[in-house]
């Protein structure tokens, strides 16, 4: 039943809208407590992370030659965080040192970016939505606040 929450939460998080800026807690909750059963022990952390549980947007990069080119797009939900790295959860898995930048909400129509490295990936079985992934991540630039209209 929890799984179910957590597609139900990442289904309706398809297009950006004011409406999944406000993710019901109680759903967030119950997705959240999947995705802690599932994640990576602390002992492989650098530093110790804090509850998020966040829904945010995703760009996914590649260099090609001397450009970066967006390889993938999306809805994540954002497990954890600490101050150099944040734990989230994609239909996409980037490769290892691939950069994702991370667009999180903020008060009212703000919203803050956040680049990061891929470090690992680890696969996470969704009943209707197939394989899921855990990325961690690793801060690369950021925190940049912004306003979104």
């Amino acid at each position: 039943m929890v799984m179910h929450i957590l597609e139900d939460v990442l289904s309706h998080s398809a297009a950006i809208t004011q409406r999944e800026q406000n993710v019901g807690n109680h759903h967030v909750d119950q997705a959240s407590a999947v995705v802690s059963d599932t994640a990576i022990s602390p002992g492989r952390r650098c530093e110790a992370r804090m509850d998020y549980r966040r829904m945010c947007s995703y760009e996914v990069f590649e260099s090609i030659g001397k450009k970066s080119v967006v390889t993938g797009q999306g809805k994540a939900f954002a497990v954890n965080r600490s101050k150099e790295g944040m734990l989230l959860l994609t239909a996409l898995v980037p490769h290892a040192k691939q950069l994702i930048e991370v667009h999180t909400p903020r008060f009212g129509w703000g919203r803050t970016v956040h680049v990061f490295e891929a470090r690992w990936a680890r696969p996470v079985q969704a009943e209707s939505l197939g394989n899921l992934y855990l990325i961690g991540c690793r801060r690369i630039l950021g925190p940049c606040h912004y306003l979104s209209f």
